[in-house]
Formats: C-alpha cells, sequence, structure tokens
C-alpha cells in the first residue's frame, strides 16, 4: 500500500527533489496526537465521589487557615473567678473561667472567643476583635462570641431564651 507522498511522485504531481525539502522541514510525527479542542472539564456533580472530595479539600485548606490565623493571634487565657459562657457549633454552653479584666474585655468587644479547629477536635481560644472580624470573613461558624456594634454574635437575647423555654415546656403532641 503506497502512501501519499508514494501516490503523488507516481502521478507526477511532485519531484523528488519537491518531496526531499518537504520531508526536511516537516516535524516528526508523533504516535499520539492530541485532539484538536480538548475537552472543557466539568465541575463534579454534587454527592460524587469527586465533589465529596474537593469539598473535603477545600474544608481542610479552609481550617488550616482559621488555625494558623488563631494561633498566630490567640490571648493566653488568665484563670480567675470570673464564669464567662458561650454557645458552641452545637448550641450547646461552654464556660471559661476568666480573669474579671478578661471578662469585661469579652464584654466591651476587645476580646472574642472563637474556634481553633485542631485536626480531631474543635478547641476555643481568646482572640483580639479584628482577628475575629478576618476569621468571620472566613467562615461565620468560626467566631463563637464577639461583642459588636449593631450585631452581637453569641448573644442570645431574654425573648430567645422565653421562646426556648416554652418550646421546651410545651408538652409533645
Amino acid at each position: 500500500m503506497l502512501n501519499l507522498k508514494d501516490k503523488l511522485l507516481k502521478a507526477g504531481l511532485v519531484t523528488e527533489e519537491q518531496v526531499k525539502k518537504a520531508e526536511q522541514q516537516a516535524p516528526a510525527p508523533r504516535s499520539n496526537p492530541e485532539p484538536d479542542s480538548p475537552l472543557p472539564k466539568f465541575a463534579p456533580l454534587p454527592g460524587s465521589k469527586a465533589h465529596q472530595q474537593a469539598e473535603s479539600r477545600k474544608q481542610l485548606e479552609l481550617d488550616r487557615q482559621l488555625r494558623e490565623l488563631v494561633q498566630h493571634a490567640q490571648v493566653p487565657l488568665e484563670p480567675g473567678t470570673h464564669t464567662f459562657y458561650f454557645v458552641t457549633r452545637k448550641a450547646r454552653l461552654r464556660r471559661l473561667e476568666l480573669s474579671d479584666a478578661q471578662a469585661r474585655q469579652l464584654e466591651e468587644g476587645v476580646l472574642a472567643v472563637v474556634e481553633r479547629p485542631d485536626p480531631g477536635q474543635i478547641d476555643h481560644a481568646l482572640v483580639p476583635a479584628e482577628v475575629a472580624e478576618r476569621l468571620l470573613a472566613l467562615s461565620e461558624k468560626a467566631v463563637r462570641f464577639l461583642a459588636r456594634e449593631g450585631a452581637k454574635v453569641g448573644f442570645v437575647s431574654d425573648d430567645e431564651i422565653k421562646s426556648r423555654q416554652g418550646e421546651a415546656d410545651e408538652p409533645d403532641a
């Protein structure tokens, strides 16, 4: 079976000279030619294993960023007689035994209680309010208590407490 070059020579459409010149200028043939236009990559479908892996990678990166921010700005706890309560993600009350000065700083919005996502567990720490604001921008769930103008994170109003108590007192129908 003749290739195109031989067929063109046999038909007299090209000369030997033209064939040699073309061979010198032509690139070497590829064993695996690439397609002309690569197929676009789509995001994995929600619920698929690839989607779950991508979400897991995002969460690990977010946890790493949060952990680094908290570790660099963490304020050492000053143990004292003042018990300061805050609410966790699971709506449970946790407490910190703090000095009166640190408790006052929390109430004034100078300090904040935030989560520090360590591998295998979530711990809580005190950080300056500026750092808590940066953490809020990354993840609203990371800040557990921050007193600030207009929107107080971690506070439970009296009305909310009463409505929760009312829900708890009602018998199931």
